[in-house]
């Protein structure tokens, strides 16, 4: 997912999940710009999206995988 100057992103899965996936995050430096060098975490989940949060507004690309459990 594309971020632009944001310290948080909401993703809307492709697909549902039965229950809230497993989640992991990363943030890219797709824009060549040194923004990238944040602390990726996961602020929410449901079955649906995911809220993923950022130590400082960057612009780039976060890179997520969402396996469901279980």
């Amino acid at each position: 997912a594309t971020v632009t100057s944001a310290d948080e992103v909401i993703i809307t899965f492709t697909t549902t999940f039965t229950s809230a996936p497993f989640v992991t995050a990363t943030a890219y430096d797709s824009a060549g710009n040194d923004q990238a060098n944040v602390n990726t975490y996961i602020k929410a989940v449901s079955t649906a999206a995911v809220t993923i949060g950022f130590s400082a507004a960057f612009t780039g690309q976060v890179h997520y995988q969402a396996i469901q459990g279980a």
